[in-house]
């Protein structure tokens, strides 16, 4: 797919997305404008995503030292009031380079902080076990190597299954990224396991979260675009 404004190509792999029910009021102030909470079934969904980010590019350039890293975020589904497109809100984003989170926070209005994130990833028989660290806190899964699509209408499709990024300024504006890729599939997990520090990343008016579903996702590689403005 031909896209005119993509500033950055990249491979998105191995993500854990670990989701969890949130109380609506706690999401209301992170929305950008002219957008609405996206439920499920009229539950409010946040999500810890940690993911591998590999093959870095911007504007066609390769990263020195950006090529294979372990990054953190979290964020929550959203709808656009103008046209109905689903996307997501990221509430905080965190990553082991120290140019990446400037560039984000600087010029995509994005927010990222900077932060020592590990990955180990193993594979035994057709298994493989990935697993994300800070500090002393791990999420971290063990799952079949063996993949499957999405189904529709189920909690996986609603929050894998994203193509749009709404990004909130600081001047009471909306941006929006569009990400192409192709569609991703799951791999069945074992078993599974959060530390709870890692969610004292999240602001701390986050709480009593109820944990959903975890999920490990293949990824591929991806596309991100600077789309209209909101």
């Amino acid at each position: 797919m031909k896209t005119k404004n993509v500033f950055m190509t990249c491979v998105w792999k191995d993500l854990i997305m670990s989701t969890f029910e949130v109380d609506k009021a706690i999401l209301i102030p992170y929305l950008p404008v002219d957008t609405e909470l996206d439920l499920y079934k009229g539950k409010a969904i946040l999500s810890l995503v940690a993911f591998t980010f590999s093959n870095v590019e911007f504007f066609g350039l390769k990263v020195p030292f950006h090529q294979n890293f372990g990054q953190i975020n979290f964020r929550f589904y959203a709808k656009s009031k103008i046209d109905g497109s689903r996307g997501v809100v990221f509430i905080r984003e965190f990553a082991p380079k120290h140019l990446i989170a400037f560039v984000g926070n600087k010029f995509y209005n994005e927010p990222y902080f900077f932060k020592s994130i590990r990955l180990e990833k193993h594979h035994k028989n057709n298994n493989v076990q990935m697993s994300y660290k800070y500090k002393n806190s791990t999420i971290k899964v063990f799952a079949s190597n063996l993949t499957e699509d999405l189904k529709k209408n189920t909690l996986k499709h609603f929050v894998v299954d994203r193509y749009i990024a709404f990004i909130k300024t600081k001047k009471r504006k909306s941006l929006r990224y569009n990400i192409y890729h192709k569609p991703w599939k799951t791999q069945q997990i074992k078993n599974w396991h959060i530390d709870n520090d890692i969610l004292k990343l999240l602001p701390p008016d986050f709480k009593n979260l109820k944990h959903l579903s975890t999920y490990l996702v293949n990824g591929s590689q991806v596309k991100v675009e600077k789309g209209m403005m909101l």
